[in-house]
């Protein structure tokens, strides 16, 4: 039979085993939960670069489609926007043209859809419009202003660290530079494609990029920035210059 003593001191050895047991999965339990926080951190930058990547990508497909299309022989007012939505009628009826529609299977192919969620703290739409244009792209000689603007493809209400990634990932600034600011606001009139020039689908109201707020977009066909009176950061894509 074994001394009390030796027992006594069996019995403290494991309630410092115990304690030291505690102690590490203390330590354990923090190690992991500072690793999720730092993972979620990453997560979410990781989720803005996507959405970036996507919305470029998406600009540059339209692009290509709409330089096929015009290959074909497709003039730039025919082009054709529409898409299987009641709520986007003004771009004219899915399937009417379907030779000279971007997003049908006859046409460019194209398939519609919306903006990655996240890029937006509400939901987004790609718009296309032919009321702006961009500076020093094109023509600089217009006869008529509306000669001058370009057609677009836009995303309004991004947000501003999405905004920052889509000019860092074009090569136009730093991940953390301010995006460039410029008054216009592309959300209308949307671009209605006709089989004459006449009534002309395009129109004219602001050139982007001819201030030394937005400089950093004159010449370039795509780029992010921050509308001061919407409080809006925008994406453009030149589709077409003129």
């Amino acid at each position: 039979m074994r001394p009390a003593s030796d027992r006594r001191s069996e019995s403290g050895n494991a309630i410092v085993y115990i304690f030291i047991a505690i102690a590490l999965l203390a330590a354990l339990s923090f190690a992991v939960s500072q690793s999720s926080r730092s993972a979620g951190k990453g997560l979410s930058e990781d989720r803005a670069s996507l959405a970036a990547s996507e919305i470029i990508a998406y600009g540059d497909a339209v692009s290509k489609a709409v330089g096929q299309l015009r290959l074909r022989g497709i003039k730039d007012y025919q082009l054709r926007f529409s898409f299987d939505d009641s709520s986007h009628t003004d771009y004219g009826t899915f399937d009417d043209e379907p030779r000279a529609e971007i997003f049908n299977r006859q046409g460019g192919g194209v398939l519609y859809r919306q903006p990655p969620p996240l890029a937006g703290n509400t939901a987004l739409t790609y718009e296309f419009t032919g009321a702006f244009a961009i500076d020093r792209i094109g023509l600089t000689n217009c006869t008529t202003p509306e000669d001058c603007s370009e057609l677009l493809m836009t995303v309004t209400g991004l947000r501003k660290e999405v905004c920052q990634l889509i000019n860092d990932q074009l090569g136009l600034a730093q991940r953390a530079d301010e995006p460039p600011e410029d008054d216009a606001l592309p959300n209308s009139p949307r671009f209605a494609g006709n089989d004459s020039s006449t009534p002309n689908p395009y129109t004219f109201t602001e050139t982007i990029g001819d201030d030394s707020d937005s400089a950093l977009l004159s010449q370039q066909t795509a780029g992010c920035y921050f509308n001061p009176g919407s409080t809006s950061y925008i994406y453009y894509q030149v589709l077409i210059a003129r």
